[in-house]
């Protein structure tokens, strides 16, 4: 069993004579076992014992209610309870406040949010005619960029290969995500025609399944497998990415 350990307002309510019995007896054994808090309790005595004299001195009428020590102790503790609520409702209510926003903010984000937005960028920054020269390893090689990926990320998927379309690796960059490192593979084919192939981490937006979505000229079509998202990003307006667009279509991995 605990040890009874009278509050603040357990003491005050003592001095002023307000506990009832069993309260009372625990306090005085309280009290008779520390000396520190005996000492205060008696000095809170003497206080209201020197303010009584000095009213009862100093005026002949009776001493007003509103300066009795006993009903300025009870109102200092219903104050200092008040002033605790108060600062447990402020809490509460920006905790709820500050939860609400960020579910709100995550919603809005979400419906603007289009799914692996940084691999048609990606395409739309590096995919021009001087392609070969923004890449942070330039091969032919896809075993050689297979090792590259390998390096830089925990079992990705094998490097497409397109060359029965035409297009042939020129190399790979990497990239930044919100989630840590991305990568792109660069291809192009005789014409300097370009096709992006992208993986990146997951991150708290990035919850999507398989899909496909256009922009402008920009067709980026993209899924899960194992633990990244990956995504292959190509023009539309060019007929020699259709073949590889109706390829990628049927045999994308599905989350």
């Amino acid at each position: 069993m605990n040890a009874f350990a009278p509050s603040d307002d357990d003491l005050h309510a003592y001095v002023d004579g307000q506990l009832d019995a069993t309260t009372q007896r625990q306090v005085e054994l309280y009290l008779a076992g520390h000396a520190e808090a005996a000492l205060t309790v008696e000095q809170w005595r003497q206080h209201n014992h020197v303010l009584r004299t000095a009213l009862e001195n100093s005026v002949t009428t009776p001493v007003p209610a509103r300066l009795d020590p006993f009903r300025i102790r009870r109102e200092l503790r219903a104050r200092r309870q008040r002033y605790v609520a108060m600062a447990a409702s402020l809490v509460l209510t920006l905790s709820l406040g500050t939860l609400g926003g960020w579910q709100l903010r995550d919603i809005a984000i979400r419906q603007v949010y289009l799914p692996m937005a940084d691999a048609t960028q990606a395409y739309r920054m590096f995919a021009g005619n001087d392609m070969a020269q923004k890449v942070d390893l330039r091969t032919s090689e896809p075993t050689q960029l297979q090792h590259w990926l390998n390096q830089h990320f925990v079992q990705p998927a094998p490097v497409p290969d397109f060359s029965a379309y035409g297009f042939q690796p020129v190399g790979g960059r990497l990239m930044a995500s919100d989630k840590g490192a991305a990568a792109m593979v660069l291809y192009q084919n005789a014409q300097g025609q370009a096709i992006v192939y992208y993986v990146r981490p997951p991150g708290e937006l990035f919850n999507f399944g398989a899909g496909n979505r256009q922009d402008g000229n920009v067709l980026t079509q993209y899924w899960r497998q194992g633990r990244y998202f990956y995504a292959v990003v190509s023009a539309t307006d060019t007929p020699a990415t259709l073949p590889v667009q109706r390829a990628i279509e049927p045999d994308r991995p599905q989350t």
